[in-house]
């Protein structure tokens, strides 16, 4: 009989009783030990008639119980061990031994099913939530529960899965974890775009009953949670030391993902010659500059640029400007500007000749603004009509980020 407090609603029955002293030695003999009950959140809220216990050799005791006092209540025992005859041996099946409870955690008994319960000195967080925790990176999301916590509720690990019922839950370290990514382990998530957002969203869910026969008493768990990609930002190289690749790196809150924009310049179309370190560049010499967007789901994320500009320093809202890019298409008034790819993948490309600010600068720095699109119906890609004119914005715009490079040192 456990000589500790045991909560309410275990043991099979409202207000289990527990013995409120230290178990008796062999020489002590039989002693009197007084016995409470759990009930209203208090160990002692119901006190019983004390019984009498005496410890035996072979390391067991002997009760004399009593009726309980209330009829709602029951005495407790220490969690059982099943006993399996086979010849010629006998094996012993703890049944707690196989739910590993932590050290924040105990193993008991609700409604006949056992699990590890929530150790009363321990503090529940977000117990409407089951202290849920979330991680999201690129197009996959983990969401971690409290396992007592959720026993405590009435759902144990085995009864909850995502939105894919063969996706189920992991125990590490006393928490269920759940895991989803959009290469291989979809698991069920759904992507939408609102205009300002893409969102990756799940369902943790499952169902459990504590009756049987005739009865009933099912509920039934739904936790949505979803990775969410937002935030404008904009962003400028502050120094001219080795300024010919710059990235932008966007860091969210807890729930939302994180990637990269890159902003490389390059000799080549085939990009495979960049610029490195501070160089030198002969006016109108042809240069190729990528764009890359990295740590999104790339089959269904495209990285459109918006505009491009140049500054004689570097400071992209600088009164001095030339256009490069003007509403995803070429500046019409520097016709060597030429858009090779913009909407059509993660990678975004275009060229222009090198050229020299008047008066006394020696330097040119880059700068691009860009969004990202969900692609669908092809909606993603810049249309450049005759006279420059672009259609509409597509509404699937779900961030913005600009991105500088510089300086680039020309030569005559």
């Amino acid at each position: 009989m456990p000589d500790s407090c045991v909560r309410e609603y275990r043991c099979g029955t409202h207000a289990p009783l527990w013995l409120n002293g230290s178990h008796p030695r062999l020489k002590d003999g039989v002693v009197t030990r007084q016995v409470c009950g759990s009930w209203n959140g208090d160990c002692c809220y119901f006190k019983s008639f004390p019984i009498q216990v005496k410890a035996c050799p072979g390391n067991y005791y002997v009760y004399e119980f009593v009726s309980p006092a209330i009829c709602t209540s029951a005495y407790c025992a220490e969690i059982p061990q099943t006993t399996v005859a086979t010849a010629p041996t006998t094996a012993t099946v703890d049944l707690c031994a196989k739910l590993n409870c932590t050290a924040d955690e105990w193993c008991g008994e609700m409604d006949g099913i056992y699990g590890c319960f929530c150790n009363e000195t321990r503090p529940r967080p977000r117990t409407e939530s089951y202290d849920s925790r979330e991680q999201c990176e690129s197009s996959s999301g983990t969401m971690s529960l409290s396992r007592c916590q959720l026993f405590e509720a009435g759902f144990s690990a085995d009864v909850l899965h995502l939105s894919d019922p063969n996706c189920t839950g992991t125990l590490q370290n006393g928490r269920l974890v759940f895991h989803f990514n959009n290469d291989d382990h979809i698991c069920g998530t759904n992507l939408t775009a609102n205009g300002t957002h893409f969102i990756y969203t799940n369902t943790i869910q499952g169902g459990a009953d504590s009756a049987g026969g005739p009865i009933h008493r099912k509920k039934y768990l739904e936790l949505n949670f979803s990775c969410i990609y937002q935030i404008s930002q904009t962003l400028t190289m502050d120094t001219e030391l080795n300024p010919l690749e710059s990235i932008v790196r966007k860091n969210l809150p807890d729930g939302q993902g994180m990637y990269q924009v890159r902003m490389i310049p390059y000799q080549d179309a085939g990009l495979s010659r960049p610029y490195n370190g501070n160089v030198s560049i002969v006016v109108d010499q042809r240069i190729y500059v990528g764009v890359f967007v990295q740590g999104v789901d790339s089959r269904q994320i495209a990285t459109v640029i918006d505009s491009c500009w140049a500054t004689p320093v570097n400071d992209h809202r600088h009164a001095v400007r030339w256009d490069l890019i003007v509403n995803r298409c070429p500046n019409p008034a520097d016709k060597t500007v030429k858009v090779l790819q913009n909407g059509a993948s993660t990678t975004g490309l275009f060229s222009f000749k090198m050229f020299a600010f008047n008066g006394r600068h020696q330097k040119v720095f880059l700068h691009c603004s860009v969004h990202l699109c969900l692609l669908q119906r092809n909606n993603c890609a810049a249309r450049c009509f005759p006279g420059y004119q672009r259609v509409r914005r597509s509404v699937d715009i779900h961030d913005m980020a600009s991105i500088s490079v510089g300086p680039f040192i020309w030569t005559s």
